[in-house]
């Protein structure tokens, strides 16, 4: 097999054979372009799956952590299932086990506003900084207000696993639609 990463001045890209199976481009956009092998002897489905949204939308009014999003830009396969919810907020159940990729960017109106990834947090009122350390995936601490930054995490997860943006429920800053949030089954 002959795999590259190649950089130009606007994107990165992961090929194998000469395909392209991963695109990041400069703004943090992260595609899937081709379906990943399931290694030989590996279980589930080789089909891709992956869910894209954008722009910020608030909290739950119940879980008042737990950030919400307005766009829906992908929800392709089976593997996850993303719900939204006014009094829940976002959640991503995992429903096929295997390595899984997410990438959370948002921005708010103050300095030093913590905000990451939570695995099957119980919390879901409390600061994610603050959680158990067996529910965090990662913390991110974004220091300059009105500018994005970016929490991400590879991981193995089980079936039924449920992965959600956790926040300490910053105000939004002025760019809403520097909220993005991409997760997808990678192997």
């Amino acid at each position: 097999m002959a795999t590259s990463i190649t950089t130009d001045a606007t994107t990165t890209t992961l090929n194998n054979n000469g395909n392209a199976y991963l695109t990041v481009s400069a703004s943090d956009v992260v595609s899937l372009t081709n379906p990943l092998p399931v290694a030989s002897g590996g279980t589930g489905s080789s089909a891709l799956s992956y869910v894209r949204l954008n722009s910020a939308n608030g909290y739950g009014a119940t879980n008042t952590k737990i950030r919400r999003f307005t766009n829906i830009v992908d929800n392709v396969g089976s593997d996850i299932t993303y719900a939204d919810s006014s009094t829940l907020g976002a959640s991503f159940t995992i429903n096929t086990a295997g390595l899984y990729s997410v990438h959370y960017s948002d921005q708010f109106n103050a300095a030093d506003q913590v905000f990451g990834l939570s695995l099957n947090s119980t919390q879901l009122t409390t600061n994610v900084g603050t959680l158990a350390v067996g529910e965090i995936l990662c913390v991110v601490v974004n220091y300059n207000a009105n500018w994005p930054s970016a929490a991400s995490s590879t991981f193995y997860a089980s079936a039924t696993d449920v992965v959600r943006p956790h926040t300490q429920a910053g105000v939004t800053g002025s760019q809403n639609d520097l909220c993005h949030f991409t997760i997808a089954r990678v192997a």
